[in-house]
């Protein structure tokens, strides 16, 4: 449900939807991913949003179907559309968000899986895959449980995992700037050739008087 491109299942409407068109619905599991959330615009940072996004999965989906989580943080901001999954407390998520879900009584006895990357680079410049990164992840998580989110314990870690990640974030939100701008321009310049094209319709010599105005405001 990351959003990107006319895939559906990217908002609790469409989950809602495809639910509603199916019969037995004690076959029926949602899965809810906190990248893909992420990704789709669902901010989970806070406690304030967490619980926002719970209250409202609740109310448009139902608990009831809530059947497992997939664990990850995300490589791209808040609302990119983007399903790029990053390691706990190192993307954009951070660490916060992972506590509020650990600790989230709604969530206990559902099944989590963790799908963080355990890709690393070697000595040699190697690409290579370091599986140890799911024992300290789950470890990690697992110390989350009951810990005082105002505590320097808590803070002094979601600072080292922050400050792991920063060099990487702050390539991808240069990324997504770059790509959102495009998009304002493209269109920009869609809605000029429009009202040209609208113009050109209309009665010879006729002045609508607010085209600039109106460009704008696209």
């Amino acid at each position: 449900m990351a959003g990107a491109g006319n895939v559906i299942g990217s908002t609790f409407e469409d989950l809602r939807d495809i639910i509603a068109l199916v019969s037995d619905k004690s076959r029926i599991g949602v899965c809810l991913d906190t990248c893909h959330a992420f990704a789709a615009g669902y901010d989970l940072r806070t406690r304030e949003t967490f619980e926002a996004v719970l209250g409202e999965f609740d109310r448009v989906v139902g608990r009831e179907y809530l059947s497992a989580v997939h664990v990850n943080d995300s490589k791209a901001p808040l609302g990119s559309r983007r399903d790029l999954h990053q390691n706990i407390g190192v993307g954009f998520l951070g660490l916060r968000a992972f506590h509020h879900l650990m600790n989230e009584e709604r969530f206990a006895g559902l099944p989590m899986v963790l799908e963080t990357p355990i890709e690393r680079t070697d000595d040699e410049g190697r690409t290579v895959e370091d599986k140890g990164v799911w024992a300290r992840e789950i470890k990690l998580l697992e110390g989350l449980i009951g810990m005082d989110a105002e505590g320097e314990e808590f803070k002094a870690l979601e600072r080292e995992l922050a400050d792991r990640g920063e060099e990487e974030r702050g390539k991808y939100m240069e990324a997504f700037e770059r790509k959102a701008e495009k998009e304002r321009v493209a269109r920009e310049k869609g809605g000029a050739k429009g009202k040209r094209k609208k113009k050109k319709k209309g009665e010879e010599g006729e002045d609508t008087g607010n085209s600039s105005s109106e460009l704008s405001d696209i």
